[in-house]
């Protein structure tokens, strides 16, 4: 398997600080989980959650540093029509689905709701816009001493723009312009797509369209269909790279375990 089965993680690390920071709790976390417990030592950090489907937040009830009374993390939901980040994941960790409960997790765990806005930390600052998607789910700006990276693992593009869907691909397009990374949603091909209009996610071609003149250095595409073998990712990917005119300094299938360095 060479571009990976594990559902949305990544982690973000800026040299010279402790604390870690990730995006996303799904099956990848589980595995990033095991990696940071085995350093043995405490662990602080922050976590960003897009929105709480499964595939979003599979890995949270298996992620072994929150089972270790001396590690520390926050962690961040735009709210759910009304419910905040702590009533989603109680919810997710009730006994009808998981033995653990969100109480008996033995980190010290703060549930932020995290409203639209920006926050600020000391060595970099968050924000986000509305992703279209089926529920509330953001996309997220992660803005590191000047380096930017927008994250966005659930978010249909629309294949043709019109009166109904323009002001938001302004928006969508104004937050990722000059983007060192861009990590986006292209689970479908445009023909697949075509035939699933509103399921919340984006075919390649679109993104590509729709993001190729904004400056943008790294596009890597994500949330890969289960039904795309590594052969047809390599298709994929074979037609990205023969694209000329965009902006792109790389444009690319992600894959598993997939390292990204930006130059200081």
């Amino acid at each position: 398997m060479r571009y990976g089965g594990n559902t949305s993680c990544i982690q973000i690390t800026i040299p010279g600080m402790d604390e870690f920071l990730i995006a996303d709790c799904g099956t990848g976390f589980r595995n990033l989980g095991n990696e940071l417990d085995s350093k043995g030592k405490s662990l602080t950090g922050k976590v960003f959650i897009t929105h709480p489907h499964w595939d979003h937040l599979q890995g949270f009830p298996f992620f072994k540093p929150f089972y270790d009374s001396k590690n520390r993390f926050k962690v961040y939901m735009p709210p759910q029509d009304g419910i905040g980040c702590k009533e989603i994941l109680q919810g997710h960790l009730s006994n009808t689905f998981f033995p653990v409960s969100i109480d008996m997790l033995e980190s010290e765990l703060d549930c932020i709701t995290f409203e639209i806005g920006k926050l600020s930390f000391k060595n970099y600052s968050v924000e986000y816009i509305w992703a279209n998607h089926t529920v509330p789910t953001a996309i997220y700006k992660f803005n590191i001493e000047g380096r930017v990276i927008v994250f966005a693992p659930d978010n249909e593009l629309p294949i043709e723009i019109d009166s109904d869907n323009k002001a938001f691909v302004e928006t969508f397009q104004n937050f990722v312009k000059g983007a060192d990374v861009l990590i986006h949603d292209a689970q479908f091909t445009k023909e697949q797509h075509e035939e699933r209009l509103g399921w919340g996610h984006s075919n390649w071609e679109t993104v590509i369209e729709l993001t190729k003149d904004l400056g943008i250095k790294r596009l890597c595409l994500s949330h890969h269909d289960p039904d795309h073998s590594d052969d047809a990712l390599d298709r994929i990917n074979s037609k990205i790279a023969s694209i000329k005119g965009s902006s792109y300094v790389e444009a690319t299938v992600i894959q598993e375990g997939q390292e990204i360095y930006l130059p200081n």
